[in-house]
């Protein structure tokens, strides 16, 4: 039950910080940084990892990689990072795809007219 309560709590906390960095930061970026920031705090925050090999819990992926660092485990962080590597590669190999047809779609139709 407890294991189930802190993942709760730990997702209501990243979603306040998603709301927070919408509301309050960002207003002061433009639409390019502020859509890059988005992305990369949402991976950052609610990527699932896992601690170690023995253990079958999930944690988020920044923690895990953070405590590995804490017991200085070189290839804990590596094996941590991995997903966040893979979910990172993927949001933005799908942003990256997005703005390269909205490039080519604006470029067309400036041709054009």
């Amino acid at each position: 039950m407890a294991y189930a309560m802190a993942w709760i709590v730990y997702l209501l906390m990243a979603a306040l910080i998603m709301v927070a960095f919408e509301r309050y930061l960002s207003e002061y970026l433009s639409h390019q940084p502020r859509l890059f920031i988005r992305a990369l705090l949402a991976v950052g925050l609610f990527t699932p990892g896992v601690v170690s090999a023995e253990t079958v819990y999930m944690v988020p992926a920044c923690i895990a990689i953070l405590f590995n660092v804490l017991i200085k485990s070189g290839l804990g962080v590596v094996k941590a990072s991995l997903p966040i590597l893979v979910v990172a590669s993927v949001v933005f190999g799908v942003l990256l795809f997005r703005e390269s047809r909205r490039q080519a779609a604006a470029n067309y139709s400036e041709n054009n007219s």
